[in-house]
């Protein structure tokens, strides 16, 4: 089966026709494949969340073994009676979400995916393949790297008269903020390829516009970083900036390239 374009004035019952090879279907045989998608997707979504029910303070070990690389003894206060439930069912919404995106990604592809043509599937996969991997990367890179070195410098900064006593709900928001956020910006090279894909910016353009890249990644890691700290928002601007002349790679490789006359070559 396969999604094809609604026309205006279309009836229900009225076949569709437009891709090559595709079998024909009715409006209602759209509507009824889409909300067997739908009900596929949120019956794996309520079944992951359901499951990061159940094994919550099993996640909640993973996200506070970043703290415990540099301090062996760490852990996380309640302070106020609505913390505990705040804390499960944030680790069941995201966690439901992340664990049931296989699912719901094959769904969409599945629906989407046989009305398309030839070349638009050789962009399509690909690009939600980049798409994936980066986003993956993104979180992997935080997790492992960022979140241990700035809870590090966070945690033993200042005088050693004070002491920590840090908010399970302010800690689990601040390490789920870093790595979403992260795992979101290092989709830089996928918005670049889209841009130079769509004929918005070219890659000789994006090259020379390297300085005031420098100060656009400078900002966004400031975003994405809850502290004001320097080396926090150093660590993910680094990564950043080399992602971003991969990006420029990937414009170079799927721009439109232009017409030009004999003798010269294209840009």
């Amino acid at each position: 089966m396969s999604a094809e374009p609604i026309h205006e004035g279309a009836e229900p019952g009225t076949p569709f026709r437009g891709y090559p090879g595709a079998g024909e279907m009715t409006l209602m045989e759209h509507l009824k494949e889409l909300r067997n998608r739908v009900v596929i997707s949120s019956a794996a979504l309520v079944i992951a969340t359901v499951v990061c029910f159940l094994f919550w303070e099993t996640i909640l070990g993973w996200l506070l073994a970043p703290a415990r690389e540099e301090i062996p003894d760490f852990r996380v206060s309640s302070f106020s009676p609505t913390d505990r439930i705040s804390i499960i069912v944030k680790i069941g919404l995201y966690g439901g979400l992340i664990l049931s995106s296989p699912v719901i990604i094959y769904e969409l592809l599945a629906f989407i995916v046989p009305g398309l043509t030839a070349k638009e599937k050789r962009l399509l996969l690909p690009g939600i393949t980049g798409v994936v991997i980066f986003l993956a990367g993104g979180m992997a890179f935080a997790y492992w790297v960022i979140l241990p070195a700035s809870l590090g410098f966070l945690l033993e900064l200042g005088s050693t008269e004070i002491e920590n006593v840090t908010g399970a709900k302010q800690y689990v928001d601040f390490v789920v903020r870093i790595v979403f956020w992260v795992g979101i910006a290092f989709e830089l090279p996928m918005v670049l390829a889209l841009a130079g894909r769509l004929g918005l910016v070219r890659a000789k353009q994006l090259l020379s516009f390297w300085r005031y890249a420098v100060i656009a990644i400078f900002i966004i890691a400031a975003v994405v970083t809850p502290t004001p700290d320097p080396i926090t928002q150093t660590m993910v601007a680094g990564p950043l900036f080399f992602l971003y002349f991969v990006g420029i790679l990937f414009a170079w490789l799927v721009q439109p390239r232009k017409t030009t006359p004999a003798g010269e070559t294209a840009t």
